[in-house]
């Protein structure tokens, strides 16, 4: 993962929202910051087709990179990151 990239998932005024897909892969990734608490992040795991919630995580923010990272090893890209205040 590129350096800024990291710095940015730390940046706690960051409210970036990350799309993550694998292509051939049923599901996706959605990574949201919780509007209750900046030092927590919402992870989805969905199904691609129906939306269909799979799983769900409640991650603290300075453990993204990691999990971004993990996905990333197994083959998902980051299609999406945009600020969460364009999607309200």
């Amino acid at each position: 993962m590129k350096t800024e990239v990291v710095q940015q998932l730390h940046n706690k005024d960051e409210k970036k929202v990350i799309l993550m897909r694998k292509s051939h892969s049923p599901h996706e990734v959605v990574f949201s910051p919780d509007p209750s608490d900046n030092h927590f992040v919402n992870v989805i795991l969905r199904k691609r087709a129906t939306g269909q919630v799979v799983a769900t995580h409640y991650i603290l923010r300075s453990d993204m990179p990691s999990w971004v990272t993990m996905y990333e090893a197994d083959n998902f890209k980051i299609l999406v990151e945009q600020n969460n205040e364009d999607n309200g």
